[in-house]
């Protein structure tokens, strides 16, 4: 229960942050899904942000009528997806306001406990993934979480 109250107070000072620039956090994963991996299908989207398929079908919805992504047919019945230059801009400043947030919360932790909680969290998502995609799981775990020597955030939806 520990980590799911420090995810959801991380996830309010997040939304409260996003909200100044308009934004949901569902809103500022689904852009950064689509910066990271354009022309991706809303399946791939929705696995990216931990969404189901209908959830980030109407996230991906809402932000093509605010002209921040591009919807375009692909193979079969899949449509791709690509950021529009409104929404790189935007998804910039998004992950300018993450990261800061996410720096203010992990502030107070020393080096050590900072790699205890990258290695604590790394061990946790590897668990919590089926056997065939754990050999993935430590990389994607510690994409947006580093020490001193880079930023001190974990930044990835």
């Amino acid at each position: 229960m520990l980590l799911r109250r420090a995810q959801l107070r991380k996830q309010l000072a997040c939304e409260a942050a996003l909200a100044q620039v308009g934004l949901t956090l569902p809103q500022w994963g689904m852009l950064y899904a689509v910066a990271m991996e354009p022309d991706s299908s809303t399946h791939a989207l929705a696995l990216f942000v931990g969404q189901s398929d209908q959830s980030a079908g109407a996230v991906v919805a809402r932000l093509e009528q605010r002209g921040l992504l591009e919807r375009r047919p692909g193979a079969g019945k899949a449509i791709l997806h690509r950021i529009t230059p409104d929404g790189d801009e935007l998804v910039r400043r998004c992950n300018t306001i993450v990261e800061n947030v996410m720096t203010g919360l992990l502030a107070d932790l020393t080096d050590q406990s900072l790699r205890t909680l990258r290695t604590s969290l790394q061990s946790i998502a590897e668990a919590a993934l089926p056997a065939s995609t754990r050999s993935d799981a430590g990389r994607a775990a510690s994409d947006g979480l580093s020490g001193r020597s880079g930023t001190r955030s974990a930044t990835r939806p």
